[in-house]
């Protein structure tokens, strides 16, 4: 939800005796800060099975007005507190707007043009492999050529050196003939994919990868900050952890990823996140403590 929405509102309906996740809109005025005072929650998506259902929903979400709490409350929550509230969470740090870009829309640009880079490597390696054209004086000629050349896929799998080309002018070439290599495309695909792995805070190569072999101090000189744009996206999800602990008593953390990390944190065994038998991945860990704490 986030990476399609960026920010959502946590809060508990008293009469559905459940809590929630929703994206929000603005319900009132914003602070001195310019910080959302109150909010109310919408659908994440609109239904399509019961409309009269749906619009309901949305009725009744429209005019819950929840107020808006920043940080830890200092002493015991009242009833207000607990049904009334809402605690934000934002997929990264906010700048002058109280409404970030969804992590979806940013990535969208990059991956589309990752897609193009296949199809540019694709049109590059079949462009070398030497087929020409040639032109015809009419559709009867182009019909011979194109029955001995049905398609430039078949003409280079199969060794056919040309394609029909009608018209009466010359053709010439559009580029100048030169073809980047192959490596050069996928060169230019990884660099993209680092800087969206990049926005995560994620390790990888940098934007510049020389093709040669990379010493470890230049290697070391791409990758030294993305860890701060990770550890924005953690502080973050635990401070909200800590506001919602604060008001419900719910017990909630966020943990940055084995996976990410690399290092078995809960001594399972297993240096990735695992929910065996519905248990979170740092059951092994309580469970080794207890049996330390029985022994003792």
């Amino acid at each position: 939800m986030l990476y399609y929405k960026g920010q959502l509102a946590f809060f508990y309906i008293e009469e559905l005796e459940s809590f929630y996740f929703m994206p929000y809109a603005l319900h009132g005025t914003i602070d001195f800060y310019g910080r959302f005072n109150s909010i109310h929650p919408k659908p994440f998506t609109n239904g399509t099975t019961d409309d009269k259902n749906t619009k309901r929903q949305a009725d009744y979400l429209s005019n819950l007005k929840l107020k808006c709490q920043y940080g830890v409350l200092l002493e015991e929550a009242s009833y207000e507190d607990m049904t009334q509230s809402a605690v934000l969470l934002h997929d990264y740090t906010k700048q002058w707007s109280q409404s970030i870009i969804a992590r979806q829309t940013v990535n969208d640009g990059l991956v589309d043009f990752q897609s193009d880079i296949f199809s540019f490597l694709r049109t590059a390696l079949i462009t070398g492999t030497g087929i020409k054209g040639v032109r015809v004086n009419d559709a009867d000629q182009a019909d011979n050529v194109r029955e001995g050349a049905r398609s430039t896929i078949i003409a280079a799998l199969t060794g056919m050196p040309y394609i029909p080309m009608i018209g009466n002018l010359d053709f010439q070439e559009l580029t100048d003939g030169q073809l980047a290599k192959a490596e050069e495309y996928l060169l230019s695909l990884q660099a993209i994919d680092n800087l969206r792995l990049s926005g995560y805070g994620l390790d990888n190569g940098g934007l510049f990868q020389k093709k040669a072999h990379q010493l470890q101090s230049e290697n070391d000189m791409n990758t030294a900050n993305v860890g701060l744009v990770y550890q924005d996206g953690l502080s973050i999800r635990q401070n909200f952890c800590n506001v919602v602990n604060s008001i419900w008593g719910l017990g909630i953390w966020c943990e940055p990823s084995e996976s990410v990390l690399g290092v078995d944190q809960d001594r399972d065994g297993k240096a990735y996140d695992s929910n065996e038998s519905g248990e979170h991945s740092g059951a092994a860990q309580e469970e080794s403590s207890n049996e330390q704490d029985s022994t003792v």
